[in-house]
């Protein structure tokens, strides 16, 4: 029987601790551990059952791996909450992933503080989670920090449009990948010239 911390169960379910007490003394919800504010450990089927869409028992090795504290499943599952339109959770799975120095999560994290997407609009946190990614050499961070360095980005981030400044990174971030897999198809084509370098 698999066991998560009741953290990771508020984040799966969406419900809040107080909540998730209800249910273990109401017997829907397993548990392991003693009094609220102790380190309770509850059943990993019981508690999806509860959660929300799109979070399910397909996700089962990945709730495991964040909850053990694995950086790369930790920012997969904040993806996973931002997909689910809960960006305040996410969060601090993208918090907790990036101390790791997972510069994915970095990158996610920076995002989210430049536009307030899940949490209060920060320019400088934004920027500075961006350059530690792009410092751990994240591509799309790099594109980003080379954008906030032109005339349009100062811009935007002095604007404080949030749908324009999204806009805009989704924007670089698709061109970065188109031009990334025509790279990789014109290598594929013609293996004497060699990959080119990001």
């Amino acid at each position: 029987m698999n066991r998560i911390s009741l953290q990771t169960a508020a984040a799966i379910t969406g419900l809040s601790k107080r909540t998730l007490w209800r249910h273990i003394r109401a017997g829907r919800l397993s548990s392991l551990g003693g009094e609220p504010g102790e380190r309770t450990l509850v059943l990993l089927e019981d508690a999806l059952s509860l959660a929300q869409a799109p979070i399910n028992s397909e996700h089962r090795d990945l709730i495991l791996a964040a909850d053990r504290g694995d950086p790369a499943a930790e920012c997969d599952l904040g993806i996973l909450l931002l997909a689910s339109q809960r960006p305040e959770d996410a969060i601090c799975w993208f918090e907790r992933s990036a101390k790791q120095f997972y510069p994915e999560a970095m990158c996610w994290l920076g995002r989210c503080h430049l536009t307030g997407w899940g949490t209060a609009r920060d320019r400088d946190v934004g920027l500075q989670w961006l350059t530690h990614a792009a410092l751990k050499g994240h591509v799309i961070a790099r594109a980003w920090i080379g954008f906030f360095q032109s005339e349009q980005g100062q811009h935007l981030l002095n604007t404080f449009d949030d749908s324009a400044l999204s806009q805009a990174l989704d924007a670089l971030e698709r061109q970065l990948l188109l031009d990334l897999l025509n790279r990789s198809t014109s290598a594929q084509r013609n293996p004497a010239q060699g990959p080119e370098s990001v």
